[in-house]
């Protein structure tokens, strides 16, 4: 069975939700500075356990 996986980003001051593929994707419709965060970052980390900043909640979850 394969499965997929989404990225799921909250922005913090408007609440707007946005689901992306993977980093790649998210990254090629905001820049580091947007997010406050770099790519490299959040590549280190488990996006499973979820990631937060003033800016941003991101984590990454399996979808059927």
């Amino acid at each position: 069975m394969r499965s997929n996986t989404v990225i799921y980003l909250r922005w913090k001051i408007s609440g707007r939700i946005e689901h992306f593929v993977n980093l790649g994707k998210l990254f090629s419709y905001y820049n580091s500075t947007d997010l406050g965060v770099s790519r490299s970052t959040l590549n280190r980390r488990d996006l499973f356990d979820g990631f937060e900043n003033d800016t941003i909640h991101l984590f990454k979850t399996y979808v059927k």
